[in-house]
């Protein structure tokens, strides 16, 4: 059978990007392949490097000396997240519920502190960053006063509490790592009071993954990754590691490792949302891509943030998959950015609007081309013409995990 065409610009087009990887992969791809697709056994530290969920210390200090000397694309962030609801100096906390007990149905309905959760948690973090960028005290205070109103979070319930609370774990570890780290005045009972309600309340909701779209386990394994780091807790974070390496190669097809038909998921029985077609033209496409690139976005995001936080505790979960991780940043941002999409991708129907761009991937990016000079040409296209343009505020309880991808992640300190 003769093979089809593959227009320019797709990720499995012979390109700039596919000869780069060509010669630049060889060993990591090799020892993908010697792992039958996934990662590597590797050992959770047993001494954690603080702060360390997302941003090192390193990478907090370059952000802001970028910012001080107005170098883009950091400075546009910045006054993006000055000017953001979750960046207000005069920032008042949504929730939790009086009870402390969160209630989620499907979809945050019934949302009850659900939604204030999500914005609660995405200006703890920037208002985290923004102390640490601007010596404004004031910012310090704020996410001070959000993360002691969660410490009294007792539960999580109904049909999305493990999702939500996926969610929550994933953003609070972020600034809490921040705020300790500074020194401004968060007492050690109060961090410790903090850490307990995630281990404690959030940890027993996520612990066990999940069987459902890949995108929920994904950020469950992020927010495990980020409250061990936070916690001191390596048997947490191996855990979330061992759970990265299963759920990664099901979530991603890669022609050159998987063959003809995707890796089966580490939990559940998952159906690829009408994707029927594997092979050199599909590889990047994920669980998700054909259900909407919305949620698509969501697990690509925990996935790369969770290997963020790793790298900075010396695990390298980016090189394990590496290949796999940059087909899909690949193909997902060639069909974003407008490329017509061919039968064999979904079908030939993508849910792909506007409704459904989110501002990442910038942290793959940084990984991928800044730190180890891997040419991603569809990526760096979409983040140029689209995600920098972004508010960081696309609307309640819609970001998740997403928050302040540019100002951390422009450029690597390194």
């Amino acid at each position: 059978m003769m093979e089809k065409a593959t227009p320019a610009g797709h990720p499995s087009a012979k390109s700039p990007w596919r000869a780069v990887r060509a010669g630049l992969l060889g060993t990591a791809l090799a020892l993908v392949l010697a792992a039958g697709g996934t990662a590597q056994a590797q050992t959770a530290p047993q001494i954690f490097v603080h702060p360390g969920v997302m941003v090192s210390l390193d990478q907090l200090n370059y952000i802001k000396a970028e910012v001080a000397a107005k170098q883009q694309p950091f400075y546009a962030a910045y006054q993006k997240a000055v000017a953001s609801p979750f960046g207000s100096l005069k920032y008042k906390p949504l929730g939790p519920p009086a009870n402390g007990a969160i209630e989620c149905g499907s979809y945050s309905h019934p949302d009850i502190g659900c939604d204030s959760a999500d914005e609660d948690g995405t200006a703890a973090y920037t208002q985290a960053l923004l102390y640490w960028i601007t010596g404004n005290k004031t910012y310090a205070t704020n996410a001070i006063t959000i993360l002691n109103a969660y410490s009294g979070v007792k539960s999580y319930s109904l049909t999305n509490a493990p999702l939500q609370a996926a969610w929550d774990g994933d953003k609070w570890p972020r600034a809490a790592e921040i705020i300790r780290a500074a020194n401004v005045g968060w007492s050690t009972a109060d961090s410790q009071a903090f850490g307990a309600m995630l281990t404690n309340v959030i940890v027993p909701e996520i612990y066990n993954g999940s069987p459902d779209n890949g995108n929920w386990e994904l950020s469950m394994i992020e927010a495990m990754m980020g409250i061990a780091v936070f916690t001191d807790n390596p048997a947490l974070f191996q855990h979330a590691v061992t759970f990265w390496g299963e759920r990664v190669p099901a979530y991603i097809y890669y022609e050159p490792i998987d063959g003809a038909k995707p890796v089966p998921p580490p939990r559940g029985k998952l159906d690829w949302n009408g994707q029927k077609v594997y092979g050199a033209a599909t590889s990047g496409v994920t669980q998700e891509t054909c259900r909407d690139m919305g949620h698509t976005q969501f697990g690509l995001a925990s996935m790369v943030n969770a290997a963020e936080t790793a790298e900075i505790q010396g695990v390298d979960l980016y090189g394990s998959q590496r290949p796999r991780i940059e087909a899909a940043l690949e193909l997902q941002t060639y069909y974003l950015a407008g490329a017509a999409i061919p039968s064999d991708i979904c079908g030939g129907k993508l849910a792909r609007g506007s409704n459904f761009w989110y501002p990442t991937f910038e942290v793959g990016y940084n990984e991928f081309h800044n730190r180890l000079g891997d040419n991603l040409p569809n990526t760096i296209n979409w983040i140029t013409k689209t995600v920098r343009g972004l508010p960081d505020y696309i609307g309640a309880g819609t970001d998740h995990m997403i928050a302040n991808e540019t100002l951390t992640h422009g450029g690597n300190a390194n």
